[in-house]
């Protein structure tokens, strides 16, 4: 392909995405500037477009990273990108504070567990040692 097409099938590739986002296709304009990002992937423009569309944080991330990389004095992008940073910092930690819980609870309830096994056998074993004694001083009379 010339320079000429690629740009011309960019161009309406971007045209397209933005008629299908306008129709609230999202899924079309998303796939329709995918294919874009794939023809001119150092343009500005496909990115910022792509950002409209995405909706899971580490797709955005990505997004926000490749406008950053073309356009380093994009300030919006980088409020952005610190922003859900931020937020999936905080879910990470929470994540792994509810596996903290989680290993807490599993700690706590295999301690319990075995005071239980060991209470079970101490009182079977004092029962065997009471009957023993029993029997003994029942026998020794």
């Amino acid at each position: 392909m010339t320079q000429q097409s690629v740009s011309s099938k960019f161009a309406d590739l971007m045209q397209a995405g933005r008629v299908a986002y306008a129709a609230n296709k999202r899924q079309v304009a998303h796939d329709l500037w995918k294919e874009a990002a794939a023809l001119e992937p150092y343009s500005e423009q496909v990115w910022l477009a792509l950002l409209d569309v995405l909706e899971a944080d580490t797709d955005r991330r990505v997004c926000l990273q490749n406008i950053i990389a073309i356009n380093p004095l994009n300030v919006q992008a980088r409020r952005q990108l610190n922003r859900i940073e931020a937020r999936l910092q905080r879910q990470a930690l929470h994540q792994q504070e509810q596996q903290q819980q989680r290993l807490s609870w599993i700690r706590r309830r295999r301690r319990l567990l075995r005071r239980a096994v060991f209470l079970g056998i101490a009182i079977g074993v004092s029962g065997v040692l009471f009957a023993v004694v029993i029997s003994i001083l029942l026998y020794a009379q």
